[in-house]
C-alpha cells in the first residue's frame, strides 16, 4: 500500500546487473513453497517453474509445504502426482506435511528447520520465478546483500480488472524501488524473496498472529540496518479478473501493515520508523482522496487539496510508465485507469480499519477459489497444533 505519494523515478538500481552467462554458484539454495487449498493447475504451473530453474540440481533443495491431516490430503495427493509427472529424480524435492499452514508465518516456522541451504527463498504457490532468478539472487547475496527481492509481474489477463492490476503492480514495484532510492528503506514482500539463512534468523520465529508477516520483516530488518536489494529477473504471478477479490486482498495488506506498525513502533529505530510513517501516510492519503473529492463540491480548499493529491498520484503513475522495464507490463487504457482504480482502492483502507477494529485477522486471497469454497477453511485456526512435528511423505528419512 506504499504506492501513493511515493516517488517512482528515479529508482534504485538492481543488485546484480551484469551476471556473467557462465557463472555458476557454489551455495546450496532451499526454496520454501507453501501450498494451501491449491488447484492442480497451480501445482502444475509451480512444478514446471521448478523444473525450468537454471541452478545446479545438486545444490538445490525444493520443499513443497502442505497441510497435515484430512484437510491437507487433497493438496498432498495433487502435489505428489504433479511432482511425479515432472520426473526430476536429480532434485532434492520433497513434500512436507505441516501441522499448520495459516497464516503463512506458521507454515514457515514449521518448515525452516528442514531447510539446509546457505540461502533460503520463499516463493508462493502461484508464482513462477524466472529460470535464472536464483543464480542472480545468490550472486547478489555474495556481493554483500543480506536479502534480495524479485518483482512479481501480474499476468495481463483478458478482463479490465486484470489489466489495470498489472499496471498498478508496476507502479507499486517502481514506488518500492523509488522509496529505497529516496530514503534507504525497503518494503519486503512475502514472496520471491531470497536471503541468507542467517538473515532469516533475524526475523525468526516468524509472527503467526498476523497475515502480513513480511511487513514485520521489513520493519525489523530496516531497524537492524541490513542491506537489501532488488533483482532484475522477475517472477510471474497469476492475475485476477475479479475486482472484489483484488480489493479484499488490498484490505488484508492494509490491515496487516497498520497492525505491524502499531505492534513494532516502540522497538523501531529511526530507519524502521521512516518505513512505518511512509506506509501509514500513503494509506491516509489514499483514504482521504474520495473524501476530499466529495468535499470539493462545496469547499474550494478541499478542491485544491484533492487536485494536488490526484496530480501527485498521476505523476507517480507516469514515473513508472516512463521506464521501459515497466511500460510494457500493461496497455495504454490500463495505465490510464490506475488513478481511478486507486480511488476505488480507498475502500480497502476503510475495510482494513473496520476489520482491525473488530479484531479480524482472517486471510483474504486474491485467487479464484475463495476460502469459503475450500472444505474446512473457515475452521482452520492459525497456529493450531503448533507444537506438532512436520511430517514428510517419507517420514523415516530425509
Amino acid at each position: 500500500m506504499t504506492d501513493i505519494l511515493v516517488p517512482t523515478w528515479p529508482v534504485v538500481p538492481y543488485a546484480a546487473d551484469g551476471l556473467a552467462p557462465h557463472w555458476r554458484p557454489s551455495r546450496r539454495l532451499t526454496l520454501l513453497m507453501p501450498f494451501y487449498r491449491e488447484t492442480e493447475a497451480t501445482l502444475t504451473r509451480s512444478a514446471g517453474a521448478v523444473a525450468a530453474l537454471d541452478y545446479p540440481p545438486e545444490l538445490l533443495q525444493v520443499l513443497w509445504l502442505v497441510e497435515d491431516g484430512p484437510d491437507g490430503d487433497q493438496d498432498f495427493e495433487r502435489a505428489t502426482r504433479v511432482r511425479a509427472a515432472v520426473d526430476r529424480p536429480d532434485l532434492d524435492w520433497r513434500i512436507l506435511r505441516l501441522p499448520s499452514m495459516r497464516p503463512k508465518g506458521a507454515a514457515l516456522n514449521h518448515a525452516f528447520p528442514y531447510a539446509d541451504g546457505d540461502v533460503i527463498a520463499v516463493v508462493d504457490a502461484d508464482v513462477v520465478p524466472g529460470p535464472r532468478q536464483p543464480l542472480e539472487a545468490v550472486r547478489a547475496l555474495e556481493q554483500g546483500y543480506a536479502l534480495v527481492q524479485a518483482e512479481e509481474i501480474s499476468e495481463r489477463g483478458h478482463g479490465l480488472t486484470a489489466r489495470v492490476r498489472a499496471a498498478e503492480d508496476a507502479v507499486w514495484h517502481a514506488s518500492v524501488r523509488g522509496l529505497a532510492r529516496a530514503t534507504g528503506v525497503h518494503v519486503v514482500a512475502g514472496s520471491s524473496v531470497y536471503a541468507w539463512a542467517s538473515t532469516w534468523d533475524r526475523v525468526r520465529p516468524v509472527r503467526e498472529d498476523d497475515v502480513e508477516e513480511s511487513y514485520h520483516w521489513s520493519l525489523q530488518l530496516m531497524s537492524q540496518g541490513v542491506r537489501t536489494g532488488f533483482l532484475r529477473t522477475p517472477s510471474g504471478v497469476s492475475s485476477t479478473e475479479h475486482a472484489g477479490a483484488a480489493l479484499r486482498q488490498r484490505a488484508r495488506w492494509a490491515r496487516g501493515q497498520l497492525r505491524a506498525v502499531a505492534v513494532n513502533w516502540p522497538a523501531l529505530s529511526a530507519r524502521g520508523r521512516v518505513l512505518g510513517a511512509v506506509s501509514v501516510g500513503s494509506m491516509a492519503a489514499r483514504a482521504a482522496m474520495p473524501v476530499l473529492l466529495a468535499a470539493s463540491a462545496v469547499s474550494p480548499r478541499a478542491r485544491k487539496v484533492a487536485a494536488g493529491l490526484l496530480v501527485a498520484d498521476a505523476l507517480c503513475v507516469l514515473g513508472a510508465r516512463r521506464s521501459p522495464e515497466y511500460r510494457e507490463r500493461a496497455d495504454g487504457p490500463a495505465w490510464a485507469l490506475v488513478v481511478p482504480w486507486h480511488l476505488v482502492g480507498s475502500v480497502a483502507v476503510y475495510r482494513a480499519l473496520w476489520e482491525w477494529a473488530r479484531g479480524d485477522r482472517g486471510w483474504h486471497s486474491v485467487r479464484e477459489v475463495s476460502e469459503a469454497e475450500a472444505p474446512g477453511a473457515a475452521h482452520a485456526a492459525p497456529g493450531a497444533a503448533a507444537g506438532a512435528a512436520a511430517r514428510e511423505e517419507h517420514p523415516h528419512g530425509r
